[in-house]
């Protein structure tokens, strides 16, 4: 796998708790941005929170790095047009013995959208009920680019590389826990 630039920053997918003004319940929302670190990053994650500030925390992130045999890394420039892309996909389920609606969600890299739906739904939440799409976006049209052109002031773009070792990160947490943001 080719290692990224030491100048480009990292993608992460952080997942965020908190709460509205009208919430029974604490929220969660996934977020992309880039940075340095994850530390780098707090200031657009608090930007790009739509509840209460007061209990806002950061429960989980992942460093994206290489999914499905792909190397992944951050470019000034559009990747070359490539029918593969990065898909964020959110899917749901049910389970008789409980009422809340069970999720799981991760990276894959397909070539449409109901390939990645398909890929997702292979593996993950294996003998739940009513599998279903909740959401489904390629990573690169979900990247908040006012965070991306705060960095040197211009725009970052994702780049898959193919993989000649077929490399795939475990999509599992670099940290998790509740750190008050």
């Amino acid at each position: 796998m080719t290692p990224p630039s030491p100048s480009a920053p990292t993608l992460f997918l952080a997942v965020l708790g908190g709460r509205t003004a009208s919430s029974l319940i604490e929220l969660h929302d996934v977020r992309f941005v880039a940075g340095r670190s994850i530390d780098d990053t707090i200031p657009e994650l608090k930007r790009q929170w739509f509840g209460r500030r007061e209990g806002l925390h950061l429960d989980a992130y992942m460093a994206v790095r290489a999914i499905d045999g792909w190397a992944v890394s951050l470019g000034r420039e559009p990747a070359a047009p490539r029918p593969e892309r990065l898909w964020f996909v959110n899917l749901g389920a049910y389970r008789p013995d409980s009422l809340a609606e069970l999720h799981q969600f991760g990276l894959v890299v397909a070539r449409s959208p109901q390939a990645a739906k398909a890929a997702a739904k292979r593996q993950w939440l294996h003998g739940a009920l009513q599998q279903h799409k909740d959401d489904l976006c390629a990573v690169d049209d979900c990247l908040a680019l006012e965070q991306l052109e705060l960095l040197g002031g211009q725009r970052w773009h994702v780049q898959l590389s193919p993989d000649p070792e077929g490399t795939s990160q475990l999509q599992v947490p670099d940290w998790q826990g509740y750190r008050p943001i």
